[in-house]
């Protein structure tokens, strides 16, 4: 389920951060900063939620039980021409199979990457 929900690089990027508790190597650390990932808590992934309604409370609360911080006010509702929205939220790297198998979460995505200038 997993595989199906999250993206590659969020696959990639939790990976990275699993490696790096039980193995920290400085080139790891390095390599994970290049990509824009925040190094300040290693066992938090940031995500997007896509979702195809607002959470209830009863799934808020669940997903917070797991120990997932929740920014509700990052919201963003689906459109026409994206019919999923999201929301920001904080998980522990250990939750993410936890998470894809929830039925109301559509997919998972890195929040975590580094913006370039467009030229």
């Amino acid at each position: 389920m997993t595989q199906k929900k999250a993206s590659s690089t969020l696959l990639l990027q939790v990976s990275l951060r699993l490696q790096q508790l039980t193995n920290p190597t400085v080139n790891r650390l390095s390599q994970m900063q290049s990509m824009g990932m925040k190094t300040d808590n290693i066992g938090i992934q940031q995500i997007y939620l896509y979702l195809s309604q607002p959470l209830t409370s009863s799934q808020a609360d669940e997903l917070r039980s797991l120990g997932i911080t929740l920014y509700p006010d990052s919201w963003i509702p689906p459109t026409a021409n994206h019919p999923t929205g999201f929301m920001l939220a904080d998980m522990p790297v250990d939750k993410l199979d936890m998470l894809a198998v929830k039925n109301y979460v559509i997919k998972l995505d890195t929040a975590e990457t580094k913006a370039l200038p467009q030229s």
